[in-house]
């Protein structure tokens, strides 16, 4: 199925509102290819909630329970897979090779996503930083903090920090 592939972020995040539908303007390619949270919680098609989707990919969810309190997401989730091998001499038929292109920027899509919400340093910075976090074990009950060069390093003690309120 090629449908056009609009630049839009593959994510979108709703405050509560019972069960739905809560739409997404990013297209797929197949109901599998979102994933959907209800708070921190990573809900299962079917069981948890619907998709519809219109001709041109962009779609809608609808929540088999309410959301209660918590805002619901829905994200890009299409697996990273090649479905289509193009044989030397074999047919180059147009509609496979607009559905592999479809993947490819809905892959291209669904990083840029997933880089928005990492932690970057600005692109003017110097190249010999490393902005690499430390271990999950050591950093577990600490604070993030940047050494005189500006690289991530364990910090305090969450204990230890004084909360203002503000």
């Amino acid at each position: 199925m090629a449908i056009d592939i609009s630049d839009v972020l593959r994510r979108v995040v709703y405050a509560p509102n019972g069960v739905g539908p809560y739409q997404f303007t990013f297209e797929v390619l197949a109901q599998t290819d979102i994933d959907v949270y209800r708070g921190a919680t990573l809900l299962t098609l079917t069981t948890d909630y619907t998709v519809s989707l219109n001709v041109d990919g962009t779609g809608s969810v609808t929540l088999v329970s309410t959301a209660g309190t918590n805002n619901v997401t829905i994200v890009g989730a299409r697996g990273i897979a090649r479905s289509t091998d193009f044989v030397t001499g074999g047919d180059l038929l147009a509609n496979s090779l607009n559905d592999e292109l479809d993947s490819q920027t809905i892959f291209a899509q669904q990083t840029y996503e997933l880089a928005l919400r990492g932690l970057k340093a600005p692109v003017y910075d110097p190249t010999d930083i490393n902005m690499t976090l430390p271990t999950k074990t050591s950093r577990a009950g600490k604070t993030l903090a940047f050494d005189a060069n500006g690289n991530p390093v364990v910090g305090e003690d969450i204990g230890n920090c004084i909360v203002t309120g503000k």
